[in-house]
C-alpha cells in the first residue's frame, strides 16, 4: 500500500506573535491567558505559579508586563503572593455566576422569572416598524411596538442589556406588568395568548456604547447577542436584542434529547 504524502506541519506563532497581533495591552491580554490557566486546571488551586522570570522567558515579555498581569489577578482575588516563597492561586478562586442561555421558550421564560429587571428607558411613543430581526421571518407584524430598554442583574450583577419591542395593543392591554418584570415573563401570564411561533439566534458580538455602560464593560468587548422573536396566532407580538458579557454564559446541551 503506497505511503500517502504527509501534511505540511503548520507552523507555530511563538505566543510574544500572537500577542503583538492585538490592539490590547499585552499586560491585559496576559491576565486573559493567566485567568484561562487557573480555569483549565493548568494552574491549579493553592498551587505555585511559574516564577516572573520563567514567565517572561515563556512569552518573551518585559518584567513590568508580567508585573501589571499578576497585580490584576492579586485584586481579583485569583492568586496570593508570598514575600520569598513565591505566587500561588489561591486555594478558593472566585466564581463567576454562570446563565445556561435557553434554547426554548419555556426556558426563556424561567431565565426571565430569576433574573431581575430595571428599566433604562422605555419609549413614550409608538414605533411603526420594528428594527432589522436579523433571522428569518415571513410573517405579519403589528400595527405598532413599544420599546423599552431594560437592565437583567443577577445578585446585584448586571449581567444582560436588552432591547425589548411588544406589540402596542398588547403593551396597553397589560403595561404595569411591562414595566416592572421582563416581557417574556408577562407574555408567558397573559390569559389565552398561546404561541405560535418562536424563534432565537445568538451571536457572538462586540459591546455597544449603551449596552457597555449598562453593564460596566468596555466598548468592543465580546458579549452574546441574542435575538428572539415571539408571534400569535395572527403577528409578531414581541422582539428582544439581548447582550449578554461571554464571562456569564453557558450553553450546555444533551446531544440526545
Amino acid at each position: 500500500m503506497p505511503n500517502r504524502p504527509k501534511s505540511p506541519a503548520l507552523p507555530k506563532a511563538h505566543a510574544s506573535e500572537v500577542l503583538s497581533r492585538s490592539k490590547q495591552p499585552i499586560y491585559l491580554q496576559l491576565v486573559a491567558e493567566f485567568r484561562s490557566n487557573i480555569a483549565q486546571g493548568k494552574w491549579a488551586p493553592g498551587a505555585q505559579i511559574p516564577s516572573l522570570e520563567e514567565l517572561m522567558a515563556q512569552y518573551r515579555v518585559a518584567r513590568m508586563t508580567i508585573r501589571n498581569a499578576i497585580g490584576i489577578l492579586e485584586d481579583e482575588g485569583y492568586i496570593r503572593r508570598g514575600r520569598g516563597i513565591g505566587t500561588f492561586v489561591q486555594a478558593k478562586i472566585p466564581t463567576v455566576a454562570e446563565l445556561q442561555i435557553p434554547s426554548n421558550w419555556d426556558e426563556t421564560v424561567a431565565l426571565s422569572d430569576v433574573l431581575g429587571t430595571e428599566s433604562i428607558f422605555e419609549r413614550a411613543d409608538a414605533l411603526a416598524e420594528l428594527p432589522e430581526l436579523g433571522m428569518h421571518y415571513d410573517g405579519a407584524f403589528a400595527r405598532a411596538y413599544r420599546h423599552m430598554c431594560r437592565l437583567h442583574v443577577k445578585d446585584g450583577v448586571p449581567v444582560c442589556y436588552s432591547d425589548v419591542f411588544v406589540a402596542e395593543d398588547l403593551f396597553k392591554a397589560h403595561r404595569s406588568a411591562f414595566l416592572k418584570s421582563a416581557a417574556a415573563s408577562v407574555i408567558a401570564r397573559i390569559p389565552d395568548l398561546a404561541l405560535h411561533a418562536a424563534r432565537q439566534k445568538i451571536t457572538i458580538a462586540g459591546a455597544g456604547i449603551a449596552s457597555a455602560r449598562a453593564l460596566n464593560m468596555t466598548v468592543g468587548d465580546s458579549v452574546a447577542e441574542v435575538r428572539r422573536y415571539a408571534c400569535d396566532a395572527s403577528r409578531l407580538i414581541y422582539f428582544a436584542r439581548l447582550e449578554f458579557p461571554t464571562k456569564f454564559v453557558k450553553l450546555e446541551f444533551d446531544l440526545l434529547r
